[in-house]
């Protein structure tokens, strides 16, 4: 049987105790790390990823800090992980339960199979499970379940097992809970083994079947814990030799999750192992349209180095595939563009890719489409010429200046008086003035994302947007209000920080001045409805990432980070559309549907992650001026 793992020809359990997997090596700054390598022909990574992406690209590889650490005589190029930044990194996702990990993404390895006792409904609290228990016997199970996960983060593994097989089987006081796919999932990880486990109690084929039952309990409430459990117990076949168990198992696991990709890479795996090359290269094409790093990962695979040229014709081929789709989708894009500009970013990038992006590794390829949603979003700029402002200048000069001296006469008769006299004499003085002088005039740029027409679910109701129309990327800024109105009522000042402070009507000036000096388009604020809609991109949670409010910080400026202030825009992760700031920084302004008034949108730096939600909204006082609301622009085409 080929190798189970990355650069290993040891049985499973012997490669979890094996020194190449976690071995304490020093490194030359005499700290101790433990690390993992991979080997990949040179020939073959450098049409998957650059060594610029692989060194830099964190997006990528989101869990294993990656680096090039050498180049091999016999034309192998080893990539070096670090499994303590690995492990440090795994415990601050689980904690954020970013969607990334909890997918089992490409950077996933299978010595790390704690995390699978930590992802999904395994998580919930044990105040989430009791109120799901039906009978007394159930909530007693409930509670050695959580026993046993206290147990588990101490590291008493052999303990933990035995609160589970008490949770599931009973004792002399009740009579267990059999039908609970928590308790079999945990004990299937217990079972798998991984790093510093307690290997005296791991078993393959006692895991597998774990596993299984966890997945067969799991899949009508919890598809995709359901999911994971089957490709564990893929796993655990696989590891056995059982490649015709291992298939079935992971292909639920497909269907469950269709979104994890380490189903279809394990799944291609199993059939490069069963020598199916033909099965498997669709299977690893799937992965990597989820992930673009399985295509590293297979290329370091044990299962698929024998078959080395045929994967990187395979690449080669996905490559150019993806290439000619993406300058199609790109072109077809830009058509539906004319007469507007590309935002300088996106222009230049853009600009590369069409001169040189038919050389590009896979990897580069998927990135920059990834970045530019299929190309199907390009953000747009809008040039506004403002007039110099008036300024007063102090100003200070010299100038000569006529002044009178006194001076005595002497009489030349001793006993007459001496005269007085004044003469007059000139100097040099510095002296100070307030001239009035007009800036020179200036060129402002806007940055806007297309929205294109469609309807959601706006609370209870269904909402419809008619027409495409362009909003904002970011917050109208401090900069941007100053060219068009030459002052700043910002609290919080700074040239790329919100423009605050500013009252409904004052935003109404600004626009009035900002439409006589566009000429062509006629800018607005969005209505409440096309804002949620542009807000949500797409998605229906509390939030436009998700329901999970431990992540807030990746994409907003709240109570919990901001330092009680507003930040420059940009600075977080957008959201699918390609709009940043969205939640938090600042609240926006919003013209309320019907056009009776006024709405704010979106939350802001002083607020908590309760009032920052896709739909939250609050009323406010046309005239009333605050340092939490700003707004953002929009215009129809």
């Amino acid at each position: 049987m080929s190798n189970y793992v990355w650069d290993s020809t040891l049985p499973y359990l012997d490669y979890l105790q094996a020194k190449s997997f976690v071995s304490d090596v020093e490194s030359v700054t005499c700290e101790i790390e433990r690390k993992i390598s991979m080997d990949i022909l040179r020939k073959t990574r450098d049409i998957i990823a650059s060594e610029e992406l692989i060194k830099e690209s964190m997006e990528l590889v989101t869990v294993l800090s990656a680096v090039t650490v050498s180049s091999l005589n016999n034309g192998f190029e080893q990539l070096l992980y670090s499994m303590d930044s690995g492990f440090n990194r795994l415990s601050d996702r689980l904690e954020q339960k970013t969607e990334g990990i909890s997918e089992l993404d490409a950077t996933f390895h299978w010595g790390f199979g704690a995390v699978l006792a930590s992802l999904g409904h395994m998580n919930d609290s044990l105040s989430e499970l009791v109120k799901i228990a039906k009978t007394p016997d159930q909530t007693v199970a409930f509670n050695y379940f959580e026993i046993a996960r206290e147990l588990f983060r101490q590291g008493r593994y052999r303990k933990s097992l035995e609160e589970l097989d008490k949770a599931i089987s009973g004792d002399h006081t009740f009579a267990g809970y059999k039908l609970e796919w928590r308790f079999h999932q945990m004990k299937g990880t217990l079972l798998l083994g991984f790093a510093d486990c307690d290997m005296s109690f791991c078993d393959l084929a006692k895991a597998e079947e774990s596993f299984f039952t966890a997945a067969c309990y799991a899949k009508s409430d919890y598809p995709h814990d359901a999911g994971r459990a089957f490709l564990s117990a893929g796993w655990c076949a696989y590891c056995q030799g059982k490649m015709k168990e291992a298939l079935a198992h992971t292909e639920q696991a497909m269907v469950l999750h269709p979104e994890m990709g380490e189903a279809f890479f394990q799944a291609s795996k199993v059939q490069m192992a069963l020598d199916k090359v033909d099965r498997a290269f669709p299977l690893l094409a799937e992965a990597i349209e989820l992930d673009g790093f399985f295509a590293l990962k297979a290329a370091g695979d044990g299962d698929f180095r024998p078959h080395d040229a045929k994967l990187r014709s395979f690449i080669e081929a996905l490559r150019k595939e993806k290439h000619s789709q993406f300058v199609l989708n790109a072109k077809a894009a830009l058509d539906k563009l004319k007469g507007f500009e590309l935002a300088p970013e996106t222009a230049s990038a853009l600009h590369s890719f069409f001169t040189e992006g038919a050389d590009w590794p896979l990897i580069d390829i998927l990135n920059l489409a990834q970045n530019f949603d299929n190309f199907k979003r390009l953000p747009i700029v809008e040039r506004i010429k403002a007039p110099g402002q008036q300024v007063y200048i102090k100003e200070t000069c010299t100038e000569q200046e006529n002044y009178f001296e006194d001076f005595v006469i002497k009489s030349r008769f001793p006993f007459k008086k001496a005269v007085t006299g004044k003469q007059q004499k000139t100097r040099m003085v510095t002296k100070t003035r307030i001239i009035t002088k007009h800036s020179p005039a200036s060129e402002v740029l806007f940055e806007f994302c297309p929205i294109y027409a469609g309807s959601f679910r706006m609370g209870a109701n269904d909402a419809k947007i008619d027409r495409d129309f362009y909003l904002g990327r970011y917050p109208v800024t401090q900069q941007q209000w100053q060219a068009v109105m030459g002052d700043n009522p910002s609290q919080f000042k700074g040239e790329r920080l919100p423009v605050e402070n500013v009252s409904w009507d004052n935003v109404q000036t600004f626009i009035e001045h900002l439409n006589v000096l566009s000429g062509n388009q006629t800018y607005c604020l969005p209505t409440e409805i096309e804002w949620e809609y542009a807000c949500r991109a797409g998605s229906t949670s509390t939030y436009y990432f998700g329901d999970d409010a431990s992540r807030l910080g990746e994409y907003a400026w709240y109570n919990g980070n901001s330092g009680k202030t507003t930040h420059p825009v940009g600075e977080k992760k957008p959201n699918s559309w390609g709009l940043y700031d969205m939640a938090g920084n600042v609240w926006e302004w919003c013209r309320e549907t019907d056009g009776s008034g006024s709405i704010l949108c979106g939350g802001s730096w002083c607020d908590f992650v309760e009032r920052c939600g896709s739909g939250d909204r609050i009323n406010a006082i046309h005239d009333r001026r605050y340092s939490r609301i700003g707004f953002r622009l929009a215009f129809f085409p």
